[in-house]
């Protein structure tokens, strides 16, 4: 995934690689497989991990893969980000309606409705945890199961949820000795350890605490097994252009800002080379900052073209 502004490219370490994360680990596209490939794109609150998620999605579906995205806290704003028609697929996933979906597919309807109007799931959740991710990853596999998508990709809680989502398996695994759970936990432990059916996808601002937590959550990716497919360092803004000349009206305020801007960049750049000194062989892409209010599906196009090297 190259960087795309190239004052960026210059300042950092440059050990990108054209690798992008909906590809396999062979460098070659998921497509006419019976499962999907997953890929659960992570990162702290406030990072845009939904916008480049969206991203993603839209850079795959372009890329001729039928891609679906899921979202899993809810929030209308996943839908509003991805372009209608000829993009992925949207859709909504909590523990909920992914344990409906499963009692539904095995021909437990009644039983089903009930528990999602009963508060049994928050019950259980409580008493157990982990419960609640292990049954969301479980209808995550099965969506990956269904032959239905080339790529699904997952725009997951903040980090911290994040991290106790990849680790709940492993956790559960040392608490229950059989049984549907068990058998379950070990279903999604074999798509996550597998580099063919998942991956990681980080996503940090070049910033020290957002990079120092990336650093956690990549520890945490490794300890568990899970294959990375990228990190993307996301909303830089670019360097400013050289001072207006003096005697402009204006120009010492002009200035000003111009130096805070370059300290700025600076200190971005010394964040972006961190991560490229984490990433190692990972593919690393720089998204620059978009002069907008606010995203939208065309902001979201624009980011994915930009994942996928400029193509279109």
């Amino acid at each position: 995934m190259p960087p795309i502004d190239g004052s960026v490219e210059e300042s950092a370490t440059d050990n990108t690689s054209a690798g992008l994360p909906w590809l396999l680990p062979d460098g070659t596209l998921p497509t006419g497989r019976a499962r999907a490939l997953v890929l659960l794109v992570v990162g702290k609150g406030g990072v845009g991990r939904t916008s480049v998620s969206a991203a993603i999605a839209t850079a795959a579906s372009r890329d001729g893969l039928r891609c679906l995205i899921v979202g899993l806290d809810g929030r209308p704003t996943l839908r509003q980000l991805c372009p209608v028609g000829d993009g992925p697929e949207v859709k909504m996933v909590s523990a909920g309606t992914a344990l409906e979906d499963y009692l539904l597919d095995v021909g437990f309807g009644g039983f089903a409705r009930r528990l999602a109007t009963s508060g049994v799931i928050e019950v259980v959740g409580a008493a157990a945890p982990g419960i609640h991710d292990l049954v969301v990853l479980g209808r995550v596999k099965q969506l990956a199961n269904d032959g239905a998508w080339d790529v699904i990709v997952v725009d997951t809680p903040a980090a911290g949820h994040a991290a106790s989502m990849l680790t709940s398996v492993d956790g559960l695994l040392d608490i229950v000795d059989g049984g549907p759970i068990r058998e379950q936990a070990l279903a999604v432990r074999d798509m996550l350890s597998d580099p063919t059916r998942s991956a990681v996808v980080a996503v940090t601002l070049a910033e020290t605490t957002p990079v120092n937590e990336t650093t956690e959550l990549l520890q945490t990716c490794t300890e568990v097994g899970v294959r990375i497919a990228g990190i993307v360092v996301n909303a830089v803004e670019s360097a400013p252009a050289s001072p207006i000349p003096s005697g402009v009206r204006g120009a010492a305020l002009w200035r000003e800002l111009h130096d805070e801007a370059q300290s700025r960049a600076k200190a971005a750049m010394a964040e972006i080379d961190r991560v490229h000194a984490i990433a190692g062989d990972v593919a690393v892409a720089v998204l620059a900052r978009r002069p907008v209010a606010g995203m939208d599906a065309a902001t979201v196009g624009a980011l994915a073209r930009d994942l996928a090297g400029g193509s279109a």
